[in-house]
C-alpha cells in the first residue's frame, strides 16, 4: 500500500540530488578532476549521488558550486555543468513538458513544476506591451544561489530544455536572456549561447518572441503527459506545493469510468484525503468542482473520436447514462452533445 503523508518539514530553499552527479560529472568529463576530494573537502559525501530522491539545502549546495569555479579556476563552470545534465535527472519534468501540445503550454508547464527540481525559484509568466512573453525566475527564501548555480539553471534546465523540446536554435524562441548573476570577466561562453545577454538583473527572466507561444511541439503526446505528471504531482503534493488544477485533471481522467473520487486521487498522489482537500481548497476548488471539470475536458477529447457512441462516452465519464451526460453537457457547453460532435467533425 503507498504510504501516506500526513505532515511535511516547512519549506527550505532544496535542490534535487542530482545537480551533485551533474558536478561530478563536470569535473571528470571536462576538467579531468576527481570529484570525490573536491565534495569531500565541503563536507558532501559523494555517496548522496545514489539516493535520487534526496534533495540537498542551497547552503548546502554553494560551498560546492563555488569551490568548483575555484579548482577549474573557470567562471563558466556552470554554464558548462549544464552540458551533463540528462533529461532522467529532471524527475520527469523535462520528459513532461516535451509532451505538451505547444510551446506556450508548456511554459505554463514550467511555471507548475518548476519547484519540483528546486524550492529556491518562484516562476511566473508575464507579457509585456509589445506582446513579448516573459518567463521570470524570482529567487525564493534568504540564501542566494552561486553565479555557477544560476548558470547551470538556466542554461540547463531553460535553453537547452527549450531547444530540445521544439527542435529549434533558442535564438529562434528568445529575444534575450537576463540573469541576476554579477557580469563575468569575459562575457564570451555567455555569448556563445547566441541570444543577448543581461547581466545584473533585478531577477532571472527570458523573453520570448510572440510567435513562439502557439508553436506546436514535436513531441505533442497528451496521454505520456498525464503518466509523467503523476511522480511530479507526488513530489509536490510531499513538498506541501499547490497542485496544478490541470494536471489534477488529467490524472482523474483514467479513472473517471470506475467511479473517480477523492480518496482514490489522494492515494495515488501517496498524501492524505486532508492534505489533497486542503490543496484544492487553496485554489479555490473542492472536489466535485475538480471531478465536473475532468469530465468536461474529457468529454471533448471523446467526442472528437467518431469511434466511441454517446452511451460509451457516458459511461467512460462516470455517469449513469447518456440523459445524465446530455445535461451535464449542455450545462459545460450550452449545447448538446451530438451537436458538438457534428461541429467538431464537420
Amino acid at each position: 500500500m503507498a504510504r501516506l503523508i500526513s505532515h511535511a518539514p516547512p519549506l527550505a530553499q532544496s535542490t534535487l540530488i542530482s545537480v551533485v552527479s551533474c558536478i561530478a560529472g563536470t569535473l571528470k568529463g571536462r576538467y579531468g578532476i576527481d570529484p570525490v576530494p573536491v565534495m569531500n573537502s565541503v563536507g558532501i559525501d559523494p555517496i548522496v549521488i545514489q539516493d535520487s530522491d534526496r534533495r540537498l539545502t542551497v547552503a548546502t549546495l554553494s560551498p560546492l558550486w563555488l569551490r568548483c569555479v575555484e579548482v577549474t579556476g573557470d567562471e563558466a563552470f556552470g554554464l558548462y555543468a549544464a552540458r551533463y545534465y540528462q533529461p532522467a535527472q529532471f524527475y520527469g519534468v523535462d520528459l513532461a513538458l516535451c509532451t505538451a501540445a505547444t510551446f506556450g503550454e508548456a511554459l505554463q508547464l514550467h511555471v507548475q513544476f518548476i519547484r519540483v527540481l528546486t524550492t529556491a525559484a518562484l516562476a511566473s509568466l508575464k507579457t509585456d506591451a509589445d506582446g513579448n512573453h516573459r518567463l521570470e525566475i524570482h529567487r525564493y527564501g534568504p540564501d542566494r544561489p552561486t553565479d555557477a548555480a544560476l548558470d547551470c539553471f538556466f542554461h540547463a534546465f531553460f535553453i537547452r530544455l527549450f531547444e530540445r523540446q521544439t527542435g529549434l536554435q533558442v535564438n529562434k524562441l528568445l529575444r534575450r536572456l537576463e540573469l541576476p548573476r554579477a557580469a563575468p570577466n569575459d562575457p564570451t561562453p555567455w555569448l556563445d549561447l547566441g541570444i543577448p545577454v543581461v547581466f545584473g538583473s533585478p531577477c532571472g527572466a527570458m523573453v520570448f518572441k510572440p510567435q513562439a507561444w502557439a508553436l506546436p511541439l514535436p513531441g505533442a503526446n497528451p496521454l505520456l503527459l498525464a503518466q509523467l505528471e503523476k511522480p511530479i504531482l507526488r513530489q509536490l503534493a510531499q513538498l506541501r506545493l499547490p497542485l496544478p488544477a490541470s494536471a489534477l485533471r488529467a490524472l482523474l481522467a483514467d479513472t473517471l469510468a470506475s467511479g473517480a473520487s477523492l480518496e482514490q486521487l489522494a492515494l495515488a498522489l501517496q498524501i492524505s484525503a486532508s492534505q489533497l482537500r486542503s490543496g484544492l481548497r487553496s485554489q479555490g476548488l473542492n472536489f466535485s468542482q475538480l471531478l465536473d471539470q475532468a469530465r468536461e475536458a474529457q468529454a471533448m477529447v471523446l467526442l472528437a473520436n467518431p469511434a466511441f457512441s454517446l452511451e460509451q462516452i457516458a459511461t467512460k465519464l462516470g455517469f449513469s447514462g447518456s440523459s445524465s451526460f446530455n445535461r451535464a453537457f449542455r450545462r459545460w457547453q450550452g449545447d448538446t452533445p451530438l451537436n458538438y460532435r457534428r461541429q467538431v467533425l464537420g
